[in-house]
């Protein structure tokens, strides 16, 4: 066989090596998250342990590489190791977590303690190490195999890298987006161990026609380093893999707020950054034997390293505006999520590819200076790797569990740098080729550009970073025209809490009227908005199940859920929060959730809730699992058969499993895999609604009854009832109101389909997906069972049989229904409706119902309640307002060019409002503004509007109106009367005041000029 042949079969073999190799590591860490965690520490623990077993295989098989004769056949030994052990990997990896669980259980150890994390370590060895360790040889031995002479080493190493990685990137593509969705964990390892195997036949036959006595190794005349350069290179290699994880690390840590931490965008991140190791790799093997000097190229790639960061890092501020712009550019359709994708990798690639690209030659390059023999060609070479993936380790290990948390991702970013220009430094002084007097000028140089990076690079705002690009962009929220508009969209947001942690980036803001809990750029509580589901998690399980002394409480969040649960006569509470950051982050919710921590009932755990729940011997009456969005990367572990059976494994016989889901962001179908799985586990299954998209699944092994007197006696619990009354739930009819499904609506609405389980994790597959295309969930909306009452297993019905409703209790419903993003609107119109009825003199329940039928798009009949109300008081200013402004809509809108519009009735009402608030509201002004203008009176609209903004100065608006829409209408009316420098100037001010009004922006983009209109 001749050389070209053998290089090109060698190629193939280890580029689909490379594949199966990433497919190994992405299915690995999936199958051991599964029951060690994912927390930071067993994450920290996997990573070590898959570097640890790739470096003692290169230092191990690199040196038996030197004393075989043909290191070809001991390649494919290595290749039918890793198959055969890839093929029991699922069964091993059973026996040892059954071993692990058992001994914990029986020693009671606490699952987030010293001991269970020393036990992790071991149990990552057991399952990692030897199959890393046979995958850690490959290289060297295959440089071996292929390297006569000395000088065609650093060229042989080049291009094995490039291939190898070449192939990691085909198989993280195929791990992280195709394999598991398609056919699991368990047929990905399958299939993979059957190629090593398939690969390690094909190497053996290659072997058999490789002749060995036309193999033999030549060193004469070949070019070889000092022993001090050799070292040297060793080190840079060690130095390199350090910075390498801490750049991957810090970029990671900046994306995921942008992106979002789907396990698309985390595969999409791995992909770039092996890309450009990959374009590195190659580059090199063209450049290698044509280097004179490969002691000053490697100097130049780690200066390469350092200034490719030092131009680039001043634009990370910038990233979340750029995504958002790019990300903008599609319509939101199935065919254009890989499109996304692939701009969502493009974004990645921009940031990685150049520092990448230098790391990628760094570490053929150095094999090559350290390999100073043909005869321990192997040995050099597994040392360079060893050494190398053991920086891997040891910046991993620096980055995300000290630097980060102590001076931030930014900082530990910039130290990288530091430490690479450096390396250049002494690297290059190493070599006779720059002279003693040009040394000072290398400095100089570098320490110029440091200092121009430190003079003009820009810090970066932490609110901008944490502005969840990802969901703007799933809100079609249109991209301001520049950063500077777009860092201006959060001035007012008011900074409570921040800290890069190791395990997310946490802070809490003040808006304007509430506080907001955001990890990794994604809101995941707040004191307000959020306050409905928070509640609902705690209080509707506790109070329909008697006899609750042992609660078990799946994420701590705001800790509202778990001060919820605290407001009744519980014995003990278990709760696991992953984030240590989120655990200090939730002492600003205090007031909100009555600093449930300082409980003495509570026993708090950080840890991963799916390791804690295996690892307990607690059984719980309730466990409530609020975790965040399925479509972040890891999530989906809490919605698996596999751990909804771990929680009915864990209740008492009359126990209660609560499922917090989300119908924004979502489909129909991946909401039917949710329930469909959940419903698959208990037998019994209900669903609620504690806000308009979000809803509570309530699972149980028995039949869900209604114990009438049971429920009214916790109602009346002091701290029970305050607890509810802040949401508007005050009574028992109230409460049951919030049902929206029975077990058969559950069963007909999720029908046949899929389950998510631990070997097919589609639920985190599928909901990146979903919340790209934000279609909606009409199907669900559709087996709401509220509106008819029929069935008899339905609670609410069932209370009425015995008990009538009150009007007081149909008026409590209606309002609650009718209020907007919190329940049915055609309920509480329903409700609502039936009271006025009875009680036509409620002029509070008449606004309600005003309200509801305007939601309905029934304005003419809100206009009659609004009517009524104005009979029933006709002095008061604010029936009159809202009288006079749906009176103005609703006649211009029916108004034509033959028929006119007369304003002259709403006009007088308008005023009269004037007089009787002493001219002290904006709002009379402002829809004065708005008739003026339709009646074109401009000169009128103006004055109204400016009276308005006047008012506005002092008091508070309208918060109907917004103000850069109230600056809209003032600019259009200076426009209408001709004046086009007040209309550019208040176009501008609505612009700046928020970015995201489109009408505004395009409104002054015409009085500029920009665009024509007709």
């Amino acid at each position: 066989m001749n050389r070209q042949t053998l290089h090109t079969l060698i190629a193939f073999l280890f580029i689909v090596s490379g594949a199966t190799g990433l497919i190994y590591q992405i299915v690995w860490f999936k199958y051991l998250s599964l029951f060690l965690g994912n927390t930071t520490v067993a994450q920290t623990i996997v990573l070590a342990t898959f570097m640890g077993g790739l470096a003692i295989g290169a230092w191990w098989w690199g040196r038996k590489a030197d004393g075989v004769k043909q290191p070809l056949r001991l390649y494919a030994y290595l290749e039918f190791g890793i198959g055969i052990y890839c093929l029991i990997y699922p069964f091993l990896i059973a026996f040892l977590r059954d071993g692990f669980i058992a001994f914990v259980q029986s020693m009671n150890l606490a699952s987030d303690g010293a001991a269970v994390a020393f036990l992790k370590l071991i149990i990552s060895i057991l399952s990692l190490l030897f199959p890393t360790a046979l995958m850690g040889g490959t290289l060297p031995i295959l440089v071996r195999t292929l390297s006569r002479k000395l000088d065609e080493a650093g060229k042989n190493v080049a291009q094995l890298y490039f291939l190898n990685s070449f192939g990691a990137v085909i198989g993280s593509a195929l791990g992280g987006f195709f394999l598991v969705p398609m056919i699991g964990l368990k047929l990905s390892m399958f299939s993979s161990g059957t190629i090593n195997i398939v690969l390690a036949i094909g190497a053996l036959a290659i072997a058999r026609l490789v002749l060995s006595e036309n193999e033999k190794q030549q060193e004469h005349h070949d070019h070889a380093f000092s022993e001090q350069e050799a070292k040297l290179a060793i080190i840079v290699a060690g130095i390199s893999g350090a910075t390498a994880m801490v750049y991957e690390i810090g970029w990671v840590r900046l994306l995921i707020p942008v992106l979002g931490s789907s396990t698309y965008s985390f595969s999409l991140m791995l992909i770039a950054f092996i890309t450009g190791i990959t374009l590195g790799s190659f580059l090199v093997s063209l450049l290698i034997n044509k280097t004179k000097n490969l002691v000053w190229l490697l100097a130049g790639c780690q200066a390469g390293v350092a200034l490719a960061m030092m131009v680039t890092l001043p634009l990370y501020g910038r990233v979340p505006y750029y995504f958002i712009r790019l990300g903008n550019i599609l319509n939101r359709t199935t065919e254009t999520y890989p499109i996304f994708l692939s701009l969502e990798f493009i974004l990645c690639l921009i940031i990685m590819v150049v520092p990448t690209i230098f790391l990628g030659m760094t570490l053929p390059i150095a094999s090559r200076i350290a390999t100073r023999s043909v005869t321990v060609m192997g040995k050099s070479i597994g040392n360079v790797f060893s050494v190398n993936t053991l920086g891997t380790v040891v910046g991993a290990l620096m980055a995300g569990l000290v630097l980060i948390p102590l001076i931030g991702i930014k900082q530990t970013i910039e130290l990288g740098v530091l430490i690479n220009i450096v390396v250049a430094i002494k690297v290059a002084f190493s070599t006779s080729v720059i002279h003693k007097r040009w040394r000072p000028v290398l400095i100089g140089c570098l320490a110029g550009a440091g200092l121009l990076y430190g003079i003009f690079a820009p810090n970066w705002s932490q609110t901008v970073m944490l502005s969840g690009a990802f969901r703007m962009i799933n809100k079609n929220i249109p991209p301001p025209d520049s950063f500077d508009q777009y860092e201006g969209l959060f001035v007012n947001d008011k900074q409570l809490y921040y800290e890069e942690g190791r395990s997310a980036t946490v802070a809490v803001l003040q808006y304007k009227h509430e506080r907001v809990l955001i990890v990794n750029g994604k809101a995941d509580a707040s004191s307000v908005t959020d306050l409905p589901s928070q509640t609902m998690m705690a209080q509707l399980p506790l109070l329909l199940q008697d006899n609750v002394e042992r609660v078990f409480v799946i994420g701590l969040g705001s800790g509202v859920t778990l001060g919820s649960v605290l407001t009744h006569p519980v014995k003990s509470v278990d709760c696991a929060e992953i984030s240590p950051e989120v655990v200090k982050a939730s002492a600003f919710f205090n007031a909100t959730s009555n600093d449930p921590l300082s409980d003495p009932r509570v026993t708090l755990s950080i840890d991963d809730a799916l390791a804690f729940l295996k690892l307990t011997r607690n059984n719980y009456d309730v466990i409530i699992s609020e975790p965040t969005n399925p479509w972040i990367a890891g999530v989906g572990n809490l919605y698996t058969s596999e751990f909804l059976q771990e929680c009915k494994a864990r209740l008492t016989k009359k126990g209660t499993m609560v499922q917090w889901f989300h119908l924004y962001e979502m489909n129909d179908e991946t909401v039917k895999l949710a329930l469909r799985t959940f419903r698959s586990v208990f037998p019994h299954v209900t669903i609620w609604q504690s806000l308009t998209t979000d809803i509570v699944l309530l699972g149980s092994l028995q039949p869900l009854e209604l114990n009438e007197e049971s429920l009214k006696q916790k109602l009346e619990i002091p701290e029970v009832r305050a607890n509810l009354h802040r949401i508007g739930i005050d009574d028992v009819p109230t409460l049951l109101s919030l049902q929206v499904m029975t077990d058969v609506a559950v069963q007909q609405y999720t029908s046949a389909g899929p389950l998510n389980t631990e070997d097919r994790p589609l639920l985190e597959y599928w909901a990146p997906e979903a919340f790209f295309l934000n279609k909606g969930t009409p199907k669900f909306e559709a087996y709401d069972e509220r509106i008819v009452f029929h069935h008899n297993k339905f609670l609410l019905t069932e209370y009425l049989r015995i008990h009538p409703l009150k009007d007081s209790e149909r008026a409590a419903i209606g309002k609650l229904q009718s209020t907007p993003l919190r329940g049915s609107m055609a309920l509480g119109y329903s409700m609502l409706k039936e009271y006025v009825s009875r009680n036509p003199q409620d002029d509070t329940v008449l606004y309600y119902l005003s309200r509801a039928a305007k939601y309905m798009g029934r304005n003419d009949e809100a206009l009659s309640y609004l009517g009524s109300m104005v009979r029933l008081k006709p002095n008061d200013p604010n029936t009159l307002t809202e009288y006079a402004s749906l009176k103005l809509d609703v006649e211009f809108d029916g108004a034509s060019m033959m028929e006119g519009f007369n304003g002259s009735e709403i006009e007088k009402i308008l005023q009269r409002i004037v007089v009787l608030t002493g001219d002290t509201l904006d709002t009379p002004h402002i829809r004065l503004g708005d008739l003026c203008y339709k009646t074109m009176r401009f000169k009128e609209a103006v004055a109204h509007y400016q009276r308005a903004l006047v008012l506005r100065q002092t008091r508070p608006g309208d918060q109907d109106v917004r103000q850069d829409d109230l600056l809209l209408r003032f600019s259009r009316s200076w426009y209408r009367l001709g004046d086009r420098n007040n209309a550019i100037a208040y176009a501008a001010q609505a612009s700046l005041e928020n970015m995201n009004n489109a009408s505004a922006i395009d409104f002054l983009n015409f009085l500029r000029g920009r665009i024509r209109v007709d």
